[in-house]
Parts: C-alpha cells; structure tokens; sequence
C-alpha cells in the first residue's frame, strides 16, 4: 500500500494483523487476512463483520484492477471496513477515526486502502454480492493517481518557482504552486523549494523568512494536545535545519 502524507506504519497495531498504518491523531487503517468460513459472496461475509451500508470499491495494484466492497459504518467513531478476495482467502481491512476527524483522514485511509496490491495476480472465486458472478480482474489503466498527478504538477512549476525566490518575486513563485494545491501538498512543495532556494541564497533575509513561515505551515492541522505536541518537534528540527544554512545577521 502506499501510505499518503500524515500516514506511518503502526507500530501497536495487534500482532495478527498483515498491515496498520495510524496518524498522529486517533486515526488508523489495519488489514488482516481471514478465512471467509463459507459465505457465498463478500456481501454475506461484510453482513458478519458489521452493519454498514455496503459498496462496490477497487484497489488499483501496479498491474490490476482488483474489485471489493466496502461498508461505512457511522457513529462516534467512523469505520470503513474492506473487504478483497484473493484465492479463497479474503484480506479484511478496517480503517477508524473519531466522527470530528473523519473529514480530514478518511480520505488518506481510504487512498492507502485503495492503492492494495499484493504483487501477484489475485485469483478471484467469491462473487461480490448475491448472484452475481466472480468479479472480473481487470488490467490497471494508464491513468495516474490523483496523488501522482499532483506530485508531477507541483515538480513541473519547481524549477520556475525556485528561479522567482532568487528574483524575490515571491508573490508569484507561492501563487504558481499554490495554484496547483493550496493544502498540505503545495504547502510541502513550497517548504522544500525555499529550503533549496535559501542553500542558493544563504544571506538573503527574505528568502529565509519565507522559508521559516513554510516550514511551520506544511503541518496537517493539529485536532489533539499529541498532534500539536509533535508538530512542534517537527517544526524545532525544520527550522534548525534553516537555521545551519542560513548565513545572515
């Protein structure tokens, strides 16, 4: 799986578990491989392990298209549980946050989910719901991720943004990424292109401002006293990193 930005291994996740990713705040995606115990179809597997409003989803691999379900089950603290047959083996996935959080992580959780791929072929049997047929796997399209696609916009304006920082056009240089994402990703590209702008420009207090105010902005938001915590660790380490190229008054 590849694991969005704000998303690392979880290291307390239970032992049985294939894969866990978690973030800072209580939010956490775990995956396990059981034992469908004779369901016709995942449908009827999905109905043992929760109550959710079932939906057909697919996990895009480097090579397939690889179909499943998922059913989101409300409450105070949201769940979204997977479900992908492989060999009449099923991976079971579930991925959890409080209700106020799940605006900002589902969709990573959800994205991580969806990027499963096992590094074979899967081998399907299960029908996904009552009388249908097995699933068709089908080959992966040529078509990026939004992740990626983003990823290739932001690197194409890197080199356009970084020769504006060394003109102090700064205005224009954060409008051309920003433009592209105003989030967490344009913030992250911006901090690297000041970083490598300011190893350009060692005594330029302007650039090592700018560099300094997107070091601390390309931070998720903080939602608990751990989030804020660790947001200061990251940005006392980002900022000494600024301060040993920094060569101004």
């Amino acid at each position: 799986m590849e694991a969005p930005p704000g998303l690392f291994e979880d290291d307390e996740a239970p032992s049985d578990c294939i894969a866990a990713l978690t973030a800072i705040a209580p939010a956490s995606l775990r995956l396990w491989k059981i034992d469908p115990d004779g369901a016709p179809d995942l449908s009827a597997l999905m109905a043992r392990l929760c109550d959710g409003a079932v939906r057909e989803v697919a996990a895009i691999g480097e090579e397939h298209v690889w179909p499943g379900l998922a059913a989101d089950v409300a409450g105070d603290i949201r769940e979204t549980h997977y479900l992908f047959e492989h060999d009449g083996a099923v991976i079971y996935g579930v991925a959890r946050a409080p209700r106020v959080l799940w605006p900002d992580y589902g969709p990573f959780l959800e994205m991580a989910m969806l990027s499963l791929d096992i590094g074979a072929r899967p081998s399907l049997y299960l029908p996904l719901v009552a009388g249908a047929g097995t699933p068709e796997l089908t080959p992966k399209p040529e078509v990026e991720s939004p992740s990626a696609s983003l990823e290739r916009r932001l690197a194409s304006v890197t080199s356009k943004a970084q020769r504006l920082i060394a003109e102090l056009d700064i205005e224009n240089a954060e409008a051309l990424v920003r433009a592209i994402d105003a989030d967490i990703y344009g913030a992250s590209a911006l901090m690297q292109i000041y970083e490598a702008a300011l190893a350009q420009a060692p005594a330029n207090a302007r650039i090592y401002e700018r560099a300094l105010y997107w070091a601390r902005a390309a931070l998720p938001e903080p939602h608990t006293e751990v989030e804020a915590e660790q947001n200061e660790a990251a940005i006392t380490e980002r900022e000494a990193a600024l301060n040993r190229i920094y060569r101004g008054d």
